[in-house]
């Protein structure tokens, strides 16, 4: 049954093994002259035998319990066949759908590095009868080739799919908290919406009762001051009031957007767990401050380090072989039988001489045509000899392939990547705190990221399984808060914007910060968009930490301007006519001259003037009193 590759399972280097597997039978079909090979696999799976490579068909299964193979696999014996439809074990169907006719087989299972049968090899039409015991041992030597490549094949098949399969568990715990987290975050924030919101209504709803019982007392004093003038406009014209002055000064002037949020830390770190594991130290609680490089817990690495040991022996043996097959042609492989073809080189050529003499001396009668037909016989024997040690070389200088040289890397290379792996587990066994902050209690953290059924509560003795969080830290140097800016005022934020950041619940304390994040894309909240916003600040002292607690409210005051020292007046101290604006400076005679005057920001009270006047200038406090 000679075949085609048959394509191994989806893998990087399958395709690469089913060309290795396919030389190597070529090999063999040609130095021990058969007509096909073929190399069946057993699937665990489903009990079958397999071809993935073999000669002249396709993939070819054979069910459980049927045909020469599956015997020869359940069994471990070697079976050789002069003709094979004499044996009731050869059912010859896959010489019916190929056409091929099988006369003499050879059969022998193929093992892996520890013994154990994983598949078979049969030999097909052998050109010069039984096999010999030096073609069996070279055959023995390519099936344990063949057997190793299979096993490290399935072996990496078997690491691809737990690595694929923790990738894209730890993506979609990852993706989960991070929802989760938002959504929390967006609860808390909407809570104290609310509760400003309210505090807003209150206090407006007090504002507007006052200034109604004020409209109320207004009009009564309009009403008594009405008649009252009415009474005395016949006795005398009221006299003109008088313009009240003011000193120019110059003070600090800011601008801000005022935004809502809640203080979150500056950063939440997932630990976890480098390989699966007992904690064997504890050394957190939950909730409780912690500082930069603290040891948390301890992990037992006993079974890493054995793990470890085994893979270095492993790597040890590997090293060995690789370097024994790179210098093959100087090892004893190829001395032995280099030493036997020159000793069967010294007995042809003395054989040779010694019949050509006894040739010589039958020619001249002294010797029988017996002798002579001996020493002919004799020739022919170290002819014979002097020919298979020839071969024999052949072969043992072949036996080196660079398929099986770059096997043997690709065994060192796969060993010492997993040594470099198992070396940075042990590395890891302490879990230390990345930065100062506070260990994050279970109960905040997505349910995705711990095992079910599982409060997420960890404690010393307990097994944790590789790249499972063991606890989350806020870093707590400093504290971000998030918040939400509407469309209108997104314009004039930037990132690095300074910002001030204050609470009711830690009055009298104001944190300078710096805007660390602007959304470029807006999210639809209440039928409005908005952009997300984070605000960081710097390094907080111990006493600011103290006061300052996660999930707090906070008020967000974005600087959009501010001077140092800006020259200011009284907003009525500004007249504003045909786009000019003007103000009335007392001069040296103490009368009112006319000043044009280049405005900026408008205050509550108050408004910028940035040409025009000078600190120390007196000015008039309400322009409407300059006749």
């Amino acid at each position: 049954m000679k075949a085609s590759p048959v394509p191994l399972p989806s893998a990087p280097d399958s395709l690469s093994l089913a060309r290795i597997l396919l030389q190597i039978m070529e090999r063999v079909t040609e130095f021990l002259e058969v007509e096909r090979t073929a190399l069946f696999i057993h699937d665990d799976a489903t009990g079958e035998m397999w071809s993935p490579v073999a000669e002249g068909t396709g993939e070819v299964r054979v069910p459980r319990g049927r045909g020469l193979s599956m015997h020869v696999f359940e069994t471990g014996e070697t079976v050789q066949l002069a003709d094979a439809y004499s044996d009731p074990r050869f059912t010859g169907s896959i010489d019916r759908g190929t056409g091929f006719h099988t006369r003499d087989l050879y059969c022998r299972p193929v093992c892996d590095s520890t013994g154990k049968r994983i598949g078979v090899i049969q030999l097909l039409n052998r050109r010069r009868g039984p096999l010999t015991p030096r073609e069996e041992t070279l055959l023995d030597a390519i099936c344990g080739q063949a057997g190793t490549a299979i096993e490290n094949a399935q072996l990496f098949l078997r690491l691809k799919k737990v690595h694929d399969s923790e990738h894209t568990l730890h993506t979609a715990l990852e993706a989960k908290h991070a929802e989760l987290q938002r959504a929390f975050l967006r609860i808390e924030e909407n809570a104290a919406a609310h509760a400003l919101l309210s505090r807003r209504i209150q206090t407006t709803r007090l504002v507007a009762m006052l200034a109604g019982v004020a409209l109320f007392v207004a009009i009564g004093l309009f009403a008594w001051l009405g008649i009252g003038g009415k009474k005395s406009s016949a006795k005398a014209t009221a006299a003109p009031a008088a313009i009240a002055w003011h000193t120019v000064a110059a003070a600090p002037v800011r601008t801000g957007i005022p935004l809502l949020g809640n203080i979150e830390p500056l950063e939440i770190r997932n630990l976890t767990a480098p390989f699966r594991g007992r904690i064997a130290e504890k050394r957190f609680e939950y909730g409780e401050l912690v500082t930069k490089d603290q040891l948390l817990a301890k992990l037992d690495a006993t079974e890493v380090e054995v793990d470890f040991r085994n893979t270095e022996a492993a790597h040890f043996r590997a090293a060995a072989e690789l370097s024994r097959l790179e210098n093959w042609s100087k090892g004893p492989e190829v001395a032995r039988a280099e030493r036997a073809l020159a000793k069967a080189r010294l007995n042809f050529e003395a054989n040779e001489r010694n019949l050509r003499e006894m040739d010589a001396l039958f020619k001249l009668g002294i010797i029988a045509q017996a002798s002579l037909d001996s020493a002919r016989q004799q020739f022919a024997t170290q002819e014979a000899d002097f020919r298979a040690a020839e071969d024999e070389l052949a072969l043992v200088r072949a036996a080196a392939t660079a398929e099986r040289v770059t096997s043997a890397r690709y065994d060192v290379e796969n060993i010492r990547l997993r040594l470099v792996d198992l070396k940075a587990k042990l590395a890891r066994t302490e879990i230390r705190a990345p930065f100062s902050g506070i260990v994050i209690l279970p109960s905040t953290r997505p349910a995705a990221g711990r095992p079910s059924g599982f409060d997420g509560f960890y404690e010393q003795g307990m097994t944790i399984n590789q790249s499972d969080i063991l606890l989350a830290i806020g870093n707590l140097e400093g504290v971000a808060v998030k918040t939400r800016a509407d469309e209108v005022d997104i314009a004039r934020i930037r990132h690095e914007q300074p910002v001030i950041i204050s609470g009711d619940a830690f009055s009298g304390l104001k944190l300078a910060g710096k805007i660390a994040y602007v959304s470029s894309q807006a999210v639809v909240a209440g039928g409005r968009p908005y952009f997300e916003l984070i605000a960081k600040t710097g390094q907080l002292s111990a006493a600011e930490l103290a006061t300052v607690r996660l999930g707090m409210s906070a008020r967000v005051d974005i600087t959009v301007y501010e001077k140092a020292s800006a020259v200011i007046v009284p907003v009525a101290a500004v007249r504003r006519a045909g786009g000019n604006a003007t103000v009335f400076r007392r001069d040296a005679k103490g009368a009112p001259e006319t000043v044009k005057v280049t405005t900026g920001v408008v205050l509550a009270d108050a408004v910028e003037i940035r040409s025009g006047l000078s600190a120390g200038d007196v000015v008039a406090a309400n322009a409407k009193q300059v006749p």
